[in-house]
């Protein structure tokens, strides 16, 4: 009586077919299947000792389709983890880090907006052209406070010394009235551009700062609204903008319009343009006059007054910048005019 011929395989031990991604074990996985079918099979020889169909024809009847699917799945997962380590092969998925972006320790300048405004000079009652440039627009955004009380309340906190040398103290304020501003954050952000090795403690400058809420002070960093800058500031050029009014107790002015809205020689980058505000203004606080050439490596420096323009006076237009020492440049913080 001729053997019973064994049942077909209906399905495969799931350990043979999902595991496709490990090329290597599933071709072991897929050989030892094999072999043990091969060990237990009375289809090895007939009656008569002769051969059964080849190895391939029969691993070909037992296993079906799964017999072509396997082979191309491999193949196809080998090509696809070539492709990934080419040099020119698809992008892979940014890290966390890289996704959101440089952080302040080493954050470069935004690029450049193109501008073919002049400079405008630091001397009130130039000679120069007068109105409100394209670049010096306030960028469309949200609301902010036009106007405050005209007083001010310091942001709990303090900070270590950061650098070495004549210590000046300073306090983060806020204008009584100023909304849509998280306080902890306002001042998160302007500790942090102060403390970075690239602003004005940095490279040796011979400067140390401390934030402080209480005792004496050197100045104050104050978000204020659009009207209180006008008065602290003056309106000669009809712009939004910040300044140092050392006449008004020695206080950094940084105006919440530009703060909410930024400017255009930043395109787009707001948190970057808060580093150039606190770094310029505080700049001047600490003694520090205007410059109107661009550095070397063609970085505007951060007394330049980007807001206005980034056009130096030799016509060149700089790299926006937000650091008083960026990096790669030699001359950093570049020439100023004492007096303007």
């Amino acid at each position: 009586m001729p053997e019973p011929t064994r049942p077909r395989l209906a399905t495969l031990p799931r350990e043979d077919w999902v595991d496709v991604p490990d090329a290597g074990r599933a071709i072991r996985q897929s050989a030892s299947s094999y072999d043990a079918g091969r060990s237990s099979s009375s289809h090895d020889a007939g009656p008569s000792g002769a051969r059964s169909p080849g190895r391939l024809r029969r691993f070909v009847r037992e296993y079906g389709w799964r017999a072509y699917a396997l082979p191309l799945l491999i193949v196809i997962t080998i090509v696809a983890l070539m492709r990934m380590n080419e040099p020119g092969g698809p992008p892979r998925p940014a890290s966390a880090a890289g996704a959101s972006g440089a952080s302040l320790a080493g954050a470069g300048p935004p690029r450049a907006a193109p501008t073919d405004t002049p400079m405008m000079p630091d001397k009130a009652g130039s000679a120069v052209q007068r109105e409100v440039l394209a670049s010096d627009a306030l960028p469309p955004g949200g609301p902010y406070t036009q106007r405050g009380k005209g007083t001010f309340h310091v942001v709990p906190g303090t900070g270590p010394v950061v650098g070495t040398g004549a210590l000046h103290r300073y306090t983060i304020d806020i204008e009584d009235g100023v909304t849509g501003i998280n306080p902890a954050t306002f001042a998160t952000t302007v500790q942090a551009a102060l403390d970075n090795p690239q602003s004005w403690t940095g490279h040796g400058s011979g400067v140390a700062l401390q934030r402080v809420d209480s005792g004496p002070v050197d100045f104050h960093i104050t978000l204020t609204s659009a009207m209180t800058v006008r008065a602290l500031c003056g309106y000669e050029l009809k712009i939004e903008t910040s300044c140092y009014a050392a006449a008004h107790d020695q206080r950094v002015v940084l105006n919440v319009a530009r703060w909410i809205r930024g400017d255009m020689a930043y395109v787009g980058d707001l948190a970057t343009y808060h580093l150039y505000m606190v770094n310029h203004e505080s700049g001047h606080a600490l003694g520090h006059s205007h410059a109107h050439a661009c550095l070397k490596n063609g970085f505007a420096p951060v007394m330049m007054q980007q807001t206005i323009s980034l056009k130096a006076a030799n016509g060149k237009t700089c790299q926006a910048n937000p650091w008083p020492y960026p990096p790669g440049a030699s001359d950093a913080p570049g020439v100023e005019q004492p007096g303007t």
